[in-house]
């Protein structure tokens, strides 16, 4: 059932809306702005608000621009467009207008560069949607306090009805003058297959899923297939996928983007041979670099024989042309490095030590860009472990 009056202590507040551009958001943007009555507050007080991760796939630009716009235009609905300055943080408006001409899908920073500079890919293990948070959330979080300062404003999530225990969490968080809303939950009960329903009635075609082409979350149980057929339909978008991982398991093994399922493994599976090879000819054109890669696993602080937290360095030890690159690993390695299933080379200098707090080493073939990185306490830690297990006689060191 539709509220068609606001609470009293929101009567008046501005509303801004996350639109995330996938079905959720867009099905309530697309009702507000043609169903009056599907709404409680004139459309002057609306804010349509966006952040973009500079990985969303040509097909969001293109519905949005196509069937979002011209609507928000003709009812003179203000639009921004946020991103992520640079990785050390800030936002950059890149279109703030009641006439948007074009969705601005890359702003300045983007989430791959930081992934490909850190050699990681989004992380899937603790269930934390920790990259959106970052290329988000801080940023959305940044724009309202300025917009804002502190003062209340209605702030409108598109959590569909099966969402529950998403707006559960969400609601808590009262912070910077937001009084949080659920249209989708708490007034129309509208599930995702609804909200799907409904745009695919509206504009003649369904409407994608909102996610970076590598996003791990969503290619879960329902989005595989959505997944495949994207990256069919846009090969550098799988292929940027597959280099990411690439450099994440050069340098650890264990970072498979879909959890035990590699990228590369779905795109052969599903015959995506444009995408394995826009991905060969990405691996051609890269500098290459040897990075010597050190792990320290700590044990859990409530469980000395549980695993706790990870700390990593990563260095390059060489970089120039892949072969130039190659060579020099087998210099370094004696000629010991081995090539897997993936292309990845890559030498296990110390594997894995028993026990907490455990470590590994490994000099690793991948392209150049990764930043040298490690936490200022990784010396001293690496080179008291490092000095005891020198002393087990089961476990080979290297120089």
């Amino acid at each position: 059932m539709i509220r068609t009056d606001p609470a009293p202590a929101a009567a008046g507040l501005p509303v801004v809306l996350s639109f995330g551009m996938g079905v959720d958001s867009t099905a309530i943007a697309l009702r507000w702005l043609t169903e009056p009555a599907s709404r409680n507050f004139p459309l002057g007080q609306l804010t349509v608000l966006t952040a973009m991760t500079g990985d969303e796939p040509d097909v969001t630009r293109r519905l949005t621009e196509q069937h979002l716009l011209p609507l928000l235009r003709d009812t003179g609905t203000r639009f921004v467009q946020i991103s992520r300055t640079s990785q050390r943080g800030g936002y950059t408006v890149l279109d703030d207008s009641r006439t948007p001409r074009r969705l601005i899908a890359r702003g300045p920073w983007r989430l791959s560069d930081e992934l490909r500079a850190s050699g990681t890919v989004p992380q899937i293990a603790a269930k934390r949607r920790l990259c959106s948070l970052h290329a988000k959330g801080t940023v959305l979080d940044g724009w309202l306090g300025d917009e804002f300062g502190g003062r209340p404003f209605r702030h409108i999530l598109g959590f569909a009805a099966e969402e529950l225990r998403r707006a559960e969490r969400d609601e808590g968080f009262t912070a910077i003058g937001r009084r949080p809303e659920y249209p989708l939950i708490d007034e129309w009960g509208w599930d995702r297959h609804r909200c799907e329903q409904y745009l695919l009635d509206t504009f003649g075609e369904p409407w994608s899923r909102s996610a970076c082409g590598y996003c791990p979350f969503s290619a879960g149980r329902h989005g595989r297939a959505e997944l495949i057929e994207r990256w069919r339909a846009e090969p550098a978008v799988g292929a940027q996928a597959l280099a990411l991982e690439y450099t994440a398991m050069a340098l650890n093994p264990r970072s498979k983007l879909y959890g035990t399922v590699s990228a590369q493994e779905v795109a052969r599976r599903h015959g995506l041979v444009d995408v394995l090879g826009e991905f060969e000819e990405h691996l051609r054109r890269q500098r290459w670099s040897v990075y010597e890669v050190r792990r320290i696993i700590h044990a859990r602080r409530d469980d000395p024989a549980a695993k706790g937290a990870a700390w990593r360095s990563v260095r390059t030890r060489f970089a120039g042309s892949r072969a130039d690159a190659a060579a020099a690993l087998a210099a370094l390695t004696g000629g010991g490095a081995v090539t897997d299933q993936y292309g990845i080379t890559r030498s296990e200098i110390i594997p894995r030590t028993s026990g907490y707090p455990a470590i590994e080493m490994a000099l690793a073939l991948a392209p150049a860009g990764v930043t040298d990185k490690e936490r200022p306490a990784f010396g001293a830690w690496w080179e008291r472990l490092h000095h005891q297990a020198d002393l087990m006689p089961s476990v080979a060191l290297a120089a």
